[in-house]
């Protein structure tokens, strides 16, 4: 189990909203960061990081490494075989980086409206964060192999649908 230490101090969750934001706005605000990045420090191959910025993006990829112990055997292996086994572990944490600073930054809002969605129905954290990361990797896919361009509309709409109540279709 990864060693993960909770912030106790909010103040870095809130360090950019302005002077002027509301209660509201900073209780949403601390909310979905809180959600993003819940750890301050975390254990890597041994070494602890205590006290990392979960607002600085290079920390908070640290910290997202911290969560994913499985993973470090894997990063640390220069020979690891990636088709072998089936995902790159570099790119699974450059994912979830990427759903990270969407959800740090709210944009685009719909990842965060997604998120609620899956945690209003009791979905634990990290699924929570797989299903957006898997939902990420599916439109990234033609632009990785196919060199078009990312439909940011396409990706707003899909997520817009995730953690929807089905809709029941007529066959008949």
């Amino acid at each position: 189990m990864p060693r993960v230490a909770q912030s106790p101090v909010p103040a870095v969750y809130l360090d950019d909203l302005p002077p002027s934001a509301s209660t509201a706005e900073i209780e949403r605000t601390l909310d979905r960061r809180r959600f993003t990045m819940p750890f301050s420090g975390a254990t890597i191959d041994g070494e602890d990081f205590d006290r990392l910025n979960p607002a600085d993006p290079d920390e908070r990829g640290l910290l997202i490494r911290g969560e994913h112990p499985e993973l470090h055997e894997a990063l640390a292996d220069p020979d690891f075989d990636t088709k072998a086994a089936g995902f790159s572990p570099r790119f699974h944490l450059t994912m979830h980086e990427v759903i990270a600073n969407q959800l740090w930054d709210d944009d685009p809002p719909e990842v965060w409206q997604a998120a609620q969605r899956l945690r209003d129905q009791g979905v634990d954290r990290h699924d929570i964060l797989h299903a957006l990361l898997e939902l990420m990797v599916t439109h990234m896919h033609p632009v990785m192999v196919d060199k078009k361009p990312f439909d940011t509309d396409a990706y707003r709409r899909d997520l817009n649908d995730l953690g929807q109540p089905e809709t029941p279709t007529n066959d008949g």
